[in-house]
C-alpha cells in the first residue's frame, strides 16, 4: 500500500514509519519539522535498510498538498501533523486551531482532489478532558479544557 504519513519525523510518527516500512509499504513523509528534526528520517532509514522519501512542507500549504499527492499517489494517509503543547495552546489559541482544525481541513481537500479516501487520525486523549472513568475509551464525553484539546 502506498501510505502519506503527515507529522512522520515526530515521536509517534516515526515509530509508525518505522512499523510500514518494515511491513513493506511504499511510504512517503510530509513534514515541516517544526516539532522534529529531518535526522529521525536518517534514523529510520537505518533501522528500516532502505532510503526514507520525504517532503518538507506544511499541512496548511494545499498547492504543497496537492504536488505532493501528484508525486506520491497515496492510498491512505496516517495524519499525525499538527502542534501539540498544551500549555503553548493556551498561550496561542489561533495558532493551534489554524495547524490543527484548518490544516487537517486543508489536507482532506487535497485528499479529497487526489481521489484519496483512506486515513487514519491520530488524536489525543486531551480531548476527553477530566477523566469521566477509566480507561479512556471512544464512548467518554468529549470535554476538552484547553485549544489543543
Amino acid at each position: 500500500m502506498r501510505i502519506l504519513v503527515t507529522g512522520g519525523a515526530g515521536y509517534i510518527g516515526s515509530h509508525t514509519l518505522l512499523q510500514l516500512l518494515q511491513q513493506g509499504h511504499e511510504v512517503v513523509v510530509y513534514d515541516n519539522f517544526s516539532n522534529s528534526s529531518p535526522t529521525a528520517m536518517h534514523r529510520v532509514s537505518e533501522l528500516a535498510g532502505t532510503n526514507v522519501d520525504y517532503m518538507t512542507g506544511n499541512i496548511q500549504d494545499d498547492a504543497a498538498l496537492d504536488a505532493v499527492f501528484q508525486r506520491f499517489p497515496a492510498d491512505a494517509v496516517v495524519h499525525f501533523a499538527g502542534l501539540k503543547a498544551v500549555g503553548e495552546s493556551v498561550e496561542q489559541p489561533l495558532a493551534y486551531y489554524a495547524e490543527n482544525v484548518a490544516g487537517t481541513v486543508t489536507l482532506l481537500q487535497a485528499m479529497n482532489r487526489a481521489g484519496c479516501k483512506r486515513i487514519v487520525f491520530s488524536s489525543s486523549a486531551t480531548v476527553y478532558g477530566e477523566a469521566q472513568y477509566l480507561p479512556y475509551d471512544e464512548q467518554h464525553p468529549l470535554q476538552p479544557t484547553n485549544p489543543y484539546g
